[in-house]
């Protein structure tokens, strides 16, 4: 990716994160600030050759679980695409439970150029 185009798709994800900031709940706002600083964390590790290939989990509590919506997901595979692609995984975990989210965030990565089977 040239500097130019790299500089418009930040451009893009600084309009979009400003965009949800007015829309989001407060809760849900910063649920997803701390997943996106997980996959920068990921990014990070995984460019400095840090350990478990630049793994990072983010804690979730009931309460995260419960702001974690399909939109919230939908929401994070816009701002993910503009980050590029960089062969990341993302996985949410609840539980067995919550089976059917985590196929959901599965779909996600898969749509935004990630390969959630690669580890």
């Amino acid at each position: 990716m040239d500097e130019e185009h790299f500089l418009e798709r930040a451009k893009q994800f600084a309009h979009r994160l400003a965009e949800l900031q007015n829309r989001l709940d407060p809760d849900s706002y910063d649920l997803l600030l701390r997943i996106l600083r997980g996959i920068n964390d990921a990014i990070v590790h995984r460019r400095d050759g840090g350990g478990d290939s630049g793994s990072v989990d983010v804690e979730f509590s009931p309460h995260d679980q419960d702001r974690f919506t399909p939109a919230l997901g939908r929401e994070l595979e816009e701002l993910t695409s503009l980050l590029g692609p960089h062969g990341l995984r993302l996985v949410v975990d609840f539980g067995a439970e919550q089976e059917r989210d985590r196929m959901e965030v599965e779909a996600i990565a898969r749509a935004s150029g990630m390969d959630p089977g690669r580890s």
